[in-house]
């Protein structure tokens, strides 16, 4: 992936509209913590992804989640460059 679609990702956006849908539903998922408004849900439905591919970004971002933590709590060693997130 290019450097300017990496630091598209990061900012939650996107090209094309349904991919940013999609980044925007995700960033509320880890905002709320797993429980993302009505609205928020009718904005990834509206961007043509359907129930189950909406359960596969809920899904997606609990094991980043996941991984996240354990890897923090027993302290994992970094074999990959480390990428510092960008601000909105």
């Amino acid at each position: 992936m290019s450097q300017d679609k990496v630091g598209q990702a990061q900012r939650f956006e996107s090209d094309e509209e349904n991919r940013t849908a999609a980044l925007r539903f995700a960033r509320e998922v880890v905002e709320t913590r797993g429980h993302p408004s009505d609205e928020s849900f009718d904005a990834v439905r509206e961007a043509g992804y359907t129930d189950e591919q909406i359960m596969e970004m809920v899904s997606t971002v609990a094991l980043a989640t996941f991984t996240n933590y354990m890897n923090g709590t027993i302290d994992t060693e970094l074999d990959v460059p480390v990428v510092e997130p960008t601000t909105r």
